[in-house]
C-alpha cells in the first residue's frame, strides 16, 4: 500500500514529467530546457545542487550545459572523464550513489566533501552522451539529511531520458539549422562566384558570409603564394571575419611552413583541431582568447592548392562543419579562377586599349602634328623669299594644325562620348580620316588623304581595280594601313610618286602602296633596313592592323627602286555574304 507521502511524490513526478514533455516539445535551445529540467529534478529529489553535462568524446572532456547551484561549475565548463561524480558515472557506465562525494575516485571539490551525491547516465541507444548529477548538503539540527535512495535514481533515470531527448531534439535542430546556413552560404559563394568581383573583394565577401551565416567567431582566407613543395611558399591574408576582422586586418604574409592553415596548405587535407591547446602547430593569435579549436580546410583547383579556408571556435566543430566548409571551398576555388581570370582579361583589355590609342594617335595626330612641324620650320624662310609663298606655306600649316585637331576630337569622342552641342558641332566640320571613309567610303578618303597637306610634294594615284567594301572594320584597317605606308613615303623615302592600289585577289583583298623613294624594305630571315628601324612604332602599327582581321603584311624593296608594302586580308562576311 502506498503511504500519502508516497502518493505525493509520484503526483509531484508525475506533474514535474508531464511539464517537461510540454517544454520538450516547444523549446528549441538546449541549456534553457536542460536547466529547466534538472530545476525539476532537484526540486522533486530535495536536492541542493546539480549539473547536466554533455560528453565531448573528441576532447576527452564533459561540458556543463545545465548547472544549478553548483559553486565554480559555470556553463560551459569542462571536466575531464576522471574526475569526481562524473567520472565515477561514466567509469561504471551506470548510476553512482555516495553518501560522500570524497570518498569518489578523483574527487576534486573541497567544498564539496560531504556532501551526499547521486548520478546517472544520459543515453541514446547504446552511446552515453552525458551525465546526470545532483547533490545534497549536510544539515545540522533535528532534521536529519538521508543520502539518495534507489528510487531517486530510478527517478532521475527517468529524467535522464526525457534530458536525452531534449539532447536529440535539439541536436537535431541544430544539424538542420546548421544544413539550411550551409546550403544559403554555398548559394551566397556561388552568385559571388559569378558576380566578376576583384578578387579581394571576393575573398573578403566570403569571409563575412561564413561568420555571419555560420556564427564562426574567427574567418581568414589566405592564399597561396609561391611553390608548396619547395617549402618558399607563404599564405597571404588579406580577407578576415568576425574578431580576426577587427584585431588582425591589414596585410600579412606567413610561412605554410607553420601552423595549421600551413600544414593544410602543405598537404591538402582538411584538418579538425578539437583542443588547440594539445596540438603543437597552433599558433595564437595576439589579442584573440578564448579559442578551444580550430578547422583548416585547403581550396583546392585540379592538383593545385590556391588557399585555405579556415575558421575558429570556442565551441568543438564536428566533421559535418568539415564536410560543410569543403563544398564551400569548392565552390570559392572556381570562384578564386574566375576572379583572376576576369582580372587577367581586364588587364589585358587595357593594355589592348593603350595600343589601339598608340596606334591611333601615331597613325592620325603624330603625322599630322609632324608634318605641321616641318612647314611651320619653312614658313619664315619662305616669306623672306616670296610672301605668296610663305602665305601658301602658312595656310598649309593651319589645315595641317585643323586637321590634327580634328582627329584629335573624334578619338577623343571615342573615349568620352559628346554632349548633344558638342556633337552637333563636331558633326558640321568637313570629316577627316576615319570619319571619311565611314561617310564616303575607302577609295574617295584614300585619294583625299592622297591631296592633303601632309603628303605635300608627293605625287599619290589612287587605283581602284574592281574593289568592294569590305565593311566599317576592314576598310578602316585598310585605310590606316594605307596612311601609315604613304606617311613613311613621304617622311623618309625621297620619292615624288606613289601608287596606292585596291583589288580583290581569289577570297582576299589586297592593299599594295608601291614608291619611287631610295628604299625600304624588310628580309624575312630577320635582316632589317636602316629605314624599316626609322619607321619603327608606324611598321608594329600596321602589321598589328593586319593581324587582327587575320590578315598578314609584307615590306619589301621594289624590283627597280623604291619600296612595296602589301596587306593581304580575307574577305570580310559581311562583304561575301
Amino acid at each position: 500500500m502506498t503511504s500519502p507521502r508516497g502518493g505525493d511524490r509520484a503526483r509531484r513526478e508525475r506533474e514535474s514529467l508531464e511539464t517537461l514533455l510540454e517544454s520538450i516539445g516547444g523549446e528549441t535551445e538546449l541549456r534553457p530546457l536542460l536547466s529547466r529540467i534538472l530545476v525539476e529534478a532537484c526540486e522533486l529529489l530535495d536536492a541542493d545542487e546539480g549539473t547536466i553535462g554533455l560528453v565531448h568524446d573528441g576532447r576527452g572532456t564533459v561540458r556543463t550545459e545545465a548547472a544549478h547551484h553548483m559553486r565554480g561549475d559555470e556553463l560551459g565548463f569542462e571536466i575531464p572523464r576522471g574526475i569526481g561524480l562524473t567520472g565515477a558515472v561514466l567509469a561504471a557506465r551506470a548510476p553512482v550513489q555516495a553518501r560522500r562525494y570524497a570518498d569518489l575516485p578523483g574527487a576534486d571539490r573541497p567544498w564539496r566533501a560531504d556532501h551526499a551525491v547521486l548520478g546517472v547516465p544520459i543515453r541514446w541507444g547504446d552511446a552515453i552522451i552525458g551525465v546526470f548529477g545532483l547533490g545534497r548538503a549536510p544539515r545540522t539540527g533535528t532534521r536529519r539529511r538521508h543520502a539518495f535512495t534507489a528510487r531517486d535514481a530510478d527517478t532521475l533515470a527517468r529524467f535522464a531520458r526525457y534530458a536525452a531527448i531534449a539532447i536529440e531534439n535539439a541536436h537535431r535542430f541544430v544539424r538542420e539549422r546548421a544544413r539550411l546556413e550551409r546550403s544559403t552560404l554555398i548559394a551566397r559563394v556561388g552568385q559571388l562566384a559569378s558576380a566578376n568581383l576583384h578578387l579581394h573583394d571576393l575573398l573578403q565577401r566570403t569571409a563575412d558570409a561564413v561568420h555571419e551565416l555560420l556564427g564562426y567567431e574567427n574567418v581568414a582566407i589566405p592564399l597561396v603564394e609561391g611553390d608548396v613543395e619547395s617549402g618558399d611558399a607563404v599564405l597571404h591574408l588579406t580577407a578576415f571575419g568576425g574578431e580576426y576582422k577587427r584585431v588582425v586586418g591589414g596585410e600579412h604574409r606567413l610561412p605554410t611552413t607553420a601552423g595549421i592553415m600551413g600544414a593544410a596548405a602543405r598537404t591538402g587535407e582538411t584538418i579538425l583541431v578539437v583542443d588547440v591547446a594539445r596540438d603543437p602547430r597552433y599558433v595564437p593569435t595576439p589579442g584573440v582568447e578564448g579559442i578551444r579549436a580550430e578547422l583548416a580546410v585547403p581550396i583546392i583547383l585540379g592538383a593545385r592548392v590556391l588557399g585555405v579556408l579556415n575558421v575558429e571556435s570556442s565551441a568543438p566543430f564536428t566533421e559535418e562543419d568539415a564536410a560543410g566548409l569543403r563544398v564551400v571551398a569548392a565552390q570559392l576555388a572556381v570562384a578564386i579562377e574566375n576572379a583572376r581570370l576576369f582580372g587577367a582579361a581586364q588587364e589585358a583589355a587595357v593594355l589592348d586599349e593603350r595600343h589601339r590609342l598608340a596606334r591611333e594617335l601615331h597613325d592620325a595626330v603624330a603625322q599630322q602634328l609632324f608634318s605641321a612641324s616641318l612647314v611651320a620650320q619653312a614658313v619664315g624662310p619662305a616669306f623672306a623669299r616670296d610672301p605668296a609663298e610663305g602665305e601658301r606655306r602658312a595656310e598649309m600649316l593651319v589645315s595641317l594644325t585643323r586637321t590634327a585637331l580634328a582627329e584629335m576630337r573624334a578619338l577623343l569622342s571615342e573615349l568620352r562620348p559628346l554632349r548633344p552641342e558638342e556633337n552637333g558641332a563636331a558633326t558640321s566640320r568637313e570629316p577627316t580620316g576615319l570619319a571619311r571613309v565611314r561617310r564616303d567610303g575607302l577609295v574617295a578618303a584614300l585619294r583625299a588623304y592622297a591631296g592633303s597637306a601632309v603628303l605635300s610634294g608627293l605625287d599619290v594615284a589612287v587605283v581602284d581595280d574592281g574593289y568592294h567594301s569590305q565593311g566599317a572594320v576592314h576598310d578602316e584597317v585598310l585605310y590606316r594601313i594605307a596612311q601609315e605606308a604613304l606617311h613613311n613615303v613621304a617622311k623618309h623615302a625621297r620619292a615624288t610618286r606613289a601608287e596606292v592600289r585596291l583589288e580583290p585577289c581569289d577570297d582576299r583583298v589586297r592593299l599594295r602602296v608601291s614608291d619611287d623613294g631610295v628604299g625600304f624594305s624588310l628580309d624575312e630571315q630577320g635582316g632589317t633596313h636602316t629605314g624599316e628601324e626609322r619607321a619603327g612604332l608606324g611598321l608594329r602599327s600596321m602589321r598589328e592592323r593586319a593581324a587582327a582581321v587575320e590578315g598578314t603584311l609584307h615590306v619589301s624593296r621594289a624590283p627597280v627602286r623604291g619600296t612595296i608594302v602589301e596587306a593581304l586580308l580575307p574577305m570580310a562576311r559581311e562583304a561575301t555574304a
